[in-house]
């Protein structure tokens, strides 16, 4: 997605376990399709029966944990309308981005559930479904800030959080900034409201969320260079990412990935996703989501 077709547009990560029947936060503890006694027998899980997924308490719109320990949000939605699918429970466990990659390593986790980006060094430590979301790179400031370039952030002080795909970004892009690493976006953007940073590095659809919630703008957008999907286990059960991919394929075809999409997101979707998931072509051709 170009970024000129781009609309200009917080719970610490305290371990938080839930298990969720996934009939879509329908209730129940069996889903349709199947049962966990299915899913034992289909695929190898850490926990029998059971998808134990990594989450993130501060990612909107992809993943963002409530007061009562929920997760929800656009990735969130789409794993639980794909398991559901299958016929299988998911026990979510809240924790930030290293901790997903660093749990799926370790084989604490079968699959990470936020926006992560499917990039190469990554691809090499965990496997990766095909992207579900391509967005594009925003750099935010306080409302009142001018800045309007990379180059306006020149030995200013820029937040990221430590281990994202925007690290690269502020290493190539704003190479004279003075990079701030936090361990998730919970402080990156507390930081930034605060003044500890001038300015903070996300996805472009965090920075759409941040923009509506808080006195923040938008200083500079630039495309992605990957797109997020889900991370699973390198040594897991290939199964697994296939079907959740089939589910997904599913899930655009009838629709249910459209109106998910326009739950969370505005800007059209990206030209890049589409390559990768040509099914949405049909889905989006003709309609405000097409790509310019």
């Amino acid at each position: 997605m170009k970024s000129t077709t781009l609309r200009r547009s917080l719970l610490a990560g305290a371990a938080t376990t839930l298990v969720l029947s996934l009939a879509a936060c329908g209730g129940g503890t069996d889903t349709a399709g199947g049962s966990a006694n299915a899913a034992t027998t289909k695929y190898k899980l850490v926990q029998d029966g059971v998808i134990t997924a990594g989450t993130q308490a501060e990612q909107p719109p992809f993943a963002v944990t409530d007061a009562a320990g929920d997760p929800s949000g656009f990735a969130v939605d789409l794993m639980n309308g794909a398991a559901k699918r299958l016929g299988v429970k998911v026990q979510y466990k809240t924790t930030n981005l290293q901790g997903i990659l660093a749990g799926l390593s370790a084989g604490q986790y079968d699959i990470g559930v936020a926006g992560v980006g499917a990039t190469p060094e990554r691809a090499e430590q965990v496997a990766f479904t095909t992207p579900y979301y391509w967005g594009f790179t925003a750099v935010l400031t306080r409302e009142s800030g001018r800045q309007n370039s990379p180059a306006d952030f020149d030995g200013k002080r820029v937040g990221v959080v430590s281990g994202a795909v925007q690290e690269a970004f502020l290493t190539k892009r704003m190479p004279d900034a003075k990079p701030v690493k936090f361990k998730d976006q919970t402080a990156l953007i507390s930081q930034l409201l605060s003044g500890g940073v001038e300015a903070i590095v996300v996805g472009g659809a965090d920075a759409d969320e941040y923009v509506k919630k808080q006195p923040v703008r938008i200083a500079v957008e630039q495309d992605s260079l990957q797109g997020s999907a889900f991370p699973l286990r390198k040594n897991g059960d290939p199964e697994l990412l296939k079907d959740i991919d089939a589910q997904i394929d599913a899930m655009i075809d009838d629709g249910t990935y459209i109106k998910l999409y326009r739950k969370y997101f505005q800007d059209p979707v990206a030209a890049d996703l589409i390559k990768e998931r040509p099914r949405l072509a049909e889905q989006v051709e003709g309609t405000d989501l097409a790509p310019v």
